[in-house]
C-alpha cells in the first residue's frame, strides 16, 4: 500500500515566527533547540512560505488568540512540512 501525502496549508502571522531560514535543516534545528531551551512539551510546526523561506511556529500561541485578535493580524499562507 502506498502512502498518500497531502499538503496542509495554514495561516500564521509572520511576526509570530520562532525562527526563519532559507535552509530547512537549519530551521528544524532552531525549532529543536527552542523546544529544549524553553521546556516546551507540545509540538512546533516547521512550514514553508511562498518565497521558499522555512519558518517555525508555535501553534499554541496562535490558538491562544481570540478570533477578533486573529482577524486584526496580517496572515501569510504557509505549507506545513513537519511537526516536532
Amino acid at each position: 500500500m502506498e502512502a498518500i501525502l497531502m499538503d496542509e496549508t495554514i495561516f500564521f502571522n509572520p511576526g509570530d515566527a520562532i525562527a526563519k531560514d532559507y535552509d530547512y535543516a537549519a530551521a528544524r534545528k532552531s525549532a529543536e533547540v527552542f523546544k529544549v531551551h524553553n521546556a516546551i512539551d507540545h509540538g512546533l510546526v516547521v512550514a514553508q512560505d511562498e518565497h521558499g523561506q522555512f519558518v517555525v511556529f508555535d501553534p499554541q500561541e496562535a490558538a491562544a488568540l481570540t478570533p477578533e485578535e486573529a482577524a486584526k493580524l496580517p496572515a501569510s499562507k504557509y505549507t506545513v512540512l513537519a511537526r516536532l
